[in-house]
């Protein structure tokens, strides 16, 4: 039995593994444990000799509570040094046939490398081999004696990890030959169960992912195209004179304009500061909707496609010709605001 649970713990504690659920790599760790003691293979001297699990003088209560309390420091993902106090609790010896009795108890510290395989980012398991320095202590015909030594340990057991700080642990324990049997007339080797709690100290909790910024694309502001009022129009006409035509059917054909069919277009039409508003706005809607006419002529969808003037509104010339006082000075000075602009949505302006 014994050389199986070395077997065991040595295979488990030299396994390389990536221990997730394990403590963060230089950080500290302590807990607390409580569960059962065993006594087993216990053997004596005088009244005591031989295996003592074999005499028929004796009845055995060799089950107690045990505990204590540990800590370690995570050197590697995988690999820990532990150390901590264990009291072992007790074996009581009741004598038949007027044998006297006796009580062995035991207590020590231990310190051990611990090994971890993980499962998954919770929940690991794990082996510890080392050694305890023990204190025992033999109850005997109103006799006490004590005898401190140290002893091989070993273990494995189970880790769950509750968060960063917390986790449950599930563990068995083993130490060999506790006491001295020449000494105070009793050893046993003695094995624990126990659950317990961990806290680690210092865990580095992921920072929380910050979502990628929405980089929302900044609109394409519509392309203009000017057409001049006085190339496309007659004087105070709406009708697109032969030049006016060629003029929109050069637009139509350019590839911005091809590529853009689907998109909606609007045409807009302007007017100089001469004359009246009413008659501005009126005439620079006709000749918007010439413009737009023709081009669903020549294909453009005619749902995508809108007019609307807005006469003398937004003039480009601004006060140049403030000072031009003959009229037909200051009509050719006012030729830039006569004029149609066909906008498209979303057609980067071409270079």
């Amino acid at each position: 039995m014994k050389k199986t649970l070395i077997a065991l713990i040595a295979l488990n504690a030299f396994a390389v593994t990536n221990a997730n659920a394990a403590a963060d790599t230089n950080t500290w760790y302590g807990g607390a444990k409580l569960g059962w003691s065993h006594y087993f293979d216990g053997n004596g001297n005088n009244d005591f000799n031989d295996n003592l699990s074999n005499a028929t003088d004796f009845d055995l209560s060799s089950d107690n509570v045990g505990g204590g309390v540990f800590g370690g420091y995570q050197i590697l993902p995988w690999l820990a040094v532990e150390g901590g106090y264990d009291y072992l609790g007790n074996m009581q010896v009741e004598g038949n046939n007027g044998v006297a009795g006796a009580k062995l108890g035991s207590q020590g510290l231990q310190l051990s490398m611990k090994a971890s395989y993980s499962f998954n980012e919770n929940w690991d398991i794990y082996g510890r081999a080392g050694a305890m320095a023990y204190r025992a202590e033999a109850q005997q015909d109103g006799n006490t004696k004590f005898e401190t030594g140290v002893r091989p340990l070993a273990a494995f057991g189970t880790e769950y990890e509750f968060n960063d700080n917390w986790a449950g642990r599930l563990e068995y324990q083993w130490v060999s030959n506790v006491g001295n049997s020449n000494q105070i007339g009793m050893t046993a080797d003695v094995s624990t169960v126990t659950a317990g709690v961990v806290y680690r100290f210092g865990q580095n909790t992921p920072a929380p992912v910050a979502a990628a910024p929405v980089v929302e694309e900044a609109p394409v502001e519509p392309q203009r195209f000017n057409l001049k009022s006085d190339v496309m129009f007659a004087f105070n006409s709406a009708v697109l004179s032969p030049a006016g035509e060629a003029a929109v059917r050069d637009l139509y054909n350019r590839p911005e304009i091809q590529a853009s069919k689907e998109k909606t277009t609007v045409v807009i039409g302007f007017t100089d500061r001469l004359g009246s508003q009413n008659y501005n706005l009126d005439l620079s809607t006709k000749r918007a909707q010439a413009v737009a006419d023709e081009l669903v002529r020549l294909g453009m969808p005619a749902q995508h496609v809108q007019a609307e003037g807005r006469g003398p509104s937004e003039p480009v010339t601004g006060t140049t010709c403030d000072a031009v006082t003959e009229r037909q000075e200051l009509i050719n000075c006012l030729a830039p605001d006569r004029r149609v602009v066909v906008e498209i949505a979303g057609v980067a302006a071409q270079q």
